[in-house]
């Protein structure tokens, strides 16, 4: 699976080299910012909502679908204040004409986290980026909802961490192709847009041995270490309010099963998670825009259905995870207002 990816962003990559526009000067659609405006100042508010629904377990091997069996499995809430300062470089073809240098910082919070960010990104020609970035964090458990946790497995389950105490941390390192159709057949209703990132980043948690599971942000299974993230996106943009539609895939995951400890590698660590997402923005005005995505997620399976041990439901650390299993993860929204 892992070579898979890679030579899908290295094929890309190749493509992209013929390009001679862009899609949009960040790593992501999901960043998108006007370019209205002279100033190399940047701030903008990001508020993200997502409704997830549940779906059961199905036991088995291969890969195979969950439907829902219930309305309700939580909802997610965060606001992020984003600024950005961009330095142009001296370009004169059209490929290198908007060349800059970006630094950045971000602030996160969310009910049960608490995350700020800086970053610094290079664009060399249009169709090119370079970017790397800190992260630290700490979070806190709110109605259900675990921001910062590790695993006991006596109880089998995840226990909170004490906030500030602990800590998250993350160090990344990416590269983003992009390439607009239009740029080589012009016109307002040619742009079909492509974007591919690959992104390699180091996390952890503050207080936890190597190998050791923990949980960041309600995103569980977690071990300190090297992992990898591939965001690809394919779109139409239109000279409209609703101004594109499109299909994102991601795929996360480690290196390897050997990042966790022996005990804990019979949940497959290397699985390779994955995301497949239609999306629509909808460009509100000048400053405002409307992100709606369907999740579709790819995540690990097992070969039965969950037991009991000492009196209490297994973990899926004492169960064996077998193939993928397929779900509607989540319906979210993303509002950016540019100031």
């Amino acid at each position: 699976m892992k070579r898979t990816i890679f030579l899908a962003a290295l094929f890309c990559a190749a493509c992209m080299l013929f390009a001679q526009g862009v899609l949009d000067e960040d790593d992501s659609l999901l960043d998108k910012r006007s370019e209205e405006s002279a100033s190399p100042h940047s701030f903008s508010i990001l508020t993200d909502f997502a409704y997830y629904p549940y779906s059961d377990m199905v036991s088995g091997s291969g890969e195979r679908f969950a439907p829902m069996t219930g309305p309700y499995d939580g909802l997610q809430f965060a606001v992020t204040a984003a600024y950005d300062y961009t330095l142009p470089m001296p370009g004169s073809t059209a490929i290198t004409k908007d060349n800059n240098i970006k630094l950045g910082a971000e602030f996160q919070i969310s009910p049960a986290t608490l995350k700020p960010r800086i970053f610094m990104s290079y664009s060399p020609a249009a169709f090119l980026v370079f970017d790397g970035g800190i992260t630290l964090g700490t979070g806190w458990e709110f109605l259900g909802s675990q921001g910062m946790a590790s695993y006991n497995p006596a109880s089998g389950k995840y226990e909170d961490l004490t906030p500030f105490k602990n800590s998250f941390y993350e160090f990344d390192l990416g590269a983003t192709f992009q390439f607009d159709a239009a740029a080589l057949w012009p016109g307002d209703w040619h742009h079909i847009v492509f974007m591919s990132t690959y992104r390699f980043r180091y996390s952890g948690m503050t207080n936890q041995a190597d190998g050791h599971p923990w949980c960041w942000a309600a995103d569980y299974h977690k071990v300190n270490g090297p992992n990898y993230y591939v965001n690809m996106i394919l779109g139409y943009q239109m000279p409209l309010k609703l101004s594109l539609f499109g299909l994102q895939a991601e795929f996360d995951g480690f290196y390897s099963d050997s990042q966790f400890a022996p005990q804990f590698r019979s949940i497959d660590g290397d699985f390779c998670r994955i995301n497949l997402t239609p999306l629509v923005v909808f460009s509100l005005s000048k400053k405002d825009t409307l992100f709606v995505l369907f999740y579709f997620e790819r995540r690990r399976g097992f070969d039965t259905e969950r037991g009991v041990v000492n009196g209490r439901d297994q973990s899926d650390f004492e169960m064996r995870c077998s193939g993928g299993e397929w779900c509607f993860k989540r319906l979210a929204f993303r509002y950016i207002h540019e100031f």
